[in-house]
């Protein structure tokens, strides 16, 4: 059986479900969770609790299944599927400007719905329904004051991989026959190493599956995937072929889903899923999320400066010496730009947001650039001078775009009664990276240090101290440059440009700009342009 979204109503006094959806209480709580065919036990399903005569209604932490809500002829409606509850209700589609703007910018926020009159619940916050009112608080965040401190490096590193074990052996627990993505980068390789282990101490079966790019260099991970089944000894390994013909056509390959712009239902992972169900897997786990987890970010080293750790500056010039870029230049962004009076930076920028070098793309009107800046403003713990670093990750883990791979998988995988799991996103882990100290996160040319430190053994050294990290911009150029007349016909929907968004001529200018350039590959703010004026086309359509 597959699991479909199922509505929720609220009102004071009654409460209306799908007559296969049950509330089921614990033995030793008040917590009341739907009774479904996926696990009990899955932090992703929604929550309710009703104590106090109040009812309270969540979803996880950090909103990897959104919960869309919407009030209804005097009733509140409550769904996983925004399309659900447009049905419901009945209502013409409307967009909300805000939220496609962001898209539109390159930078969508996910506590903004992408339907004018439907609103998504934002990670770590839930629904309270008392007497006659109904009210959004927070339940959960990160807390700044939550700090790890350990004597050395491979404390901390045996710490890391205990969580990370943890959360992996947790999510494995019921499911026999597992599979895990593993490409040649650090977070799906670690995922995969820990995973193959497990199951093998377990006699369990576990399968890496690859992804590979034979007709672009760029993005061929080809000799470290192999690397990794030679040093992991692994036997049971799936391939997949990405960029085959059958995989060239965008519009094919990137179709549309309701709820927003990011969700797609490609063929590609339902070939994937069902290549996996062949071999009667259950699970499939990622490395999705160790970028927002482990990363780090530049400012660390700002961080460690403003604490009088001088080591710092040596050790990011010996890290130019590695990886090739300019010490001067980035002496001057991580030590220089960072003491400069905060009167002098905000001037700096208003008299920037006028200029061509604005950060946000050209083809956004000033109604648009307006709508996106406002909404890049949210609650931060983390203080932007005192704790650059968290302050920074902090935003990017509240925005990540990573949750666009994250809810695409998990629609294609209801079809093939397999369940997505990304370890990297759980709550714990999450929550002790961000009480890690600055120099354990990202240290001299190594982001993710501590996850490298964790690994170090088990996996081969030229994935784990790898200096470089493979993108795949060009391989998206060359699909964009491909399907360069759908995709130009896709860019002039005027629907955006109607709304006072979208300056199309400057869409189509960048757009142009990519097809020439032979050299580089797409930017993500116009990959995001071209999703979305394809999902406005479709759904109008």
């Amino acid at each position: 059986m597959t699991h479909d979204a199922r509505p929720f109503s609220f009102d004071a006094h009654h409460i209306y479900r799908h007559p296969e959806f049950e509330l089921h209480q614990t033995d030793t709580s008040p917590l009341y969770q739907y009774q479904s065919e996926l696990q009990l036990n899955d932090t992703r399903q929604p929550a309710f609790c009703y104590t106090n005569q109040c009812l309270y209604i969540a979803t996880d932490s950090l909103a990897l299944r959104p919960l869309y809500h919407t009030v209804y002829q005097s009733v509140y409606l409550i769904s996983d599927s925004a399309q659900l509850l447009h049905n419901v209700t009945g209502r013409t589609t409307e967009f909300s400007g805000p939220a496609l703007a962001g898209w539109l910018s390159g930078q969508p926020m996910n506590h903004l719905c992408a339907h004018q009159q439907i609103a998504v619940l934002a990670a770590g916050h839930r629904l309270e329904f008392a007497d006659d009112t109904v009210k959004v608080s927070k339940y959960w965040d990160i807390d700044p004051s939550y700090k790890l401190r350990f004597p050395d490096d491979d404390t901390y590193a045996a710490y890391f991989k205990d969580c990370l074990d943890t959360v992996i052996a947790a999510q494995m627990a019921t499911h026999e026959v597992i599979a895990t993505q593993m490409s040649g980068g650090m977070d799906s390789t670690s995922i995969t190493a820990l995973a193959s282990l497990q199951a093998k101490a377990q006699n369990k079966k576990c399968i890496a599956l690859s992804h590979f790019y034979p007709g672009d260099s760029a993005s061929d991970e080809s000799e470290l995937i192999n690397d990794m089944r030679h040093h992991l000894s692994l036997t049971n390994v799936l391939s997949q072929t990405v960029d085959t013909q059958n995989y060239r056509d965008f519009l094919s390959l990137y179709p549309a889903h309701f709820d927003h712009p990011g969700i797609v239902l490609s063929p590609r992972y339902n070939d994937e899923l069902a290549m996996l169900a062949k071999q009667d897997v259950t699970l499939l786990l990622t490395g999705n999320g160790g970028d927002e987890t482990c990363w780090g970010h530049a400012s660390a080293y700002t961080q460690r400066l403003l604490n009088k750790d001088f080591s710092v500056i040596p050790e990011v010039y010996q890290a130019c010496r590695v990886t090739g870029m300019p010490f001067l230049k980035v002496a001057r962004h991580l030590f220089v730009r960072p003491m400069i009076p905060g009167p002098l930076i905000t001037l700096a920028k208003a008299l920037k947001r006028n200029s061509k070098h604005s950060l946000l793309p050209l083809w956004l009107t000033p109604k648009a650039r307006t709508m996106a800046e406002e909404s890049f403003t949210i609650s931060n713990p983390f203080d932007a001078k005192r704790a650059p670093m968290n302050h920074a990750r902090y935003f990017a883990m509240k925005n990540s775009t990573t949750f666009n791979s994250v809810r695409s998988y998990d629609e294609v995988s209801k079809q093939h009664n397999i369940k997505v799991c990304h370890p990297f996103f759980d709550q714990t882990l999450v929550e002790a990276s961000f009480a890690l100290p600055e120099k354990q996160l990202i240290r001299g040319a190594y982001p993710k240090f501590i996850l490298r430190n964790a690994m170090n053994g088990l996996l081969p050294d030229s994935v784990c101290w790898k200096t470089t990290k493979t993108t795949f911009d060009i391989h998206f150029a060359n699909l964009v440059k491909e399907n360069r007349d759908s995709l130009r016909q896709c860019i002039q929907h005027p629907l955006l440009a109607d709304m006072g968004l979208l300056d199309i001529n400057q869409a189509l200018q960048a757009f142009d700009d990519t097809l020439n350039n032979n050299n580089s590959g797409i930017k993500v703010d116009l990959l995001f342009l071209i999703l979305t004026q394809r999902w406005v086309a479709e759904l109008v359509n």
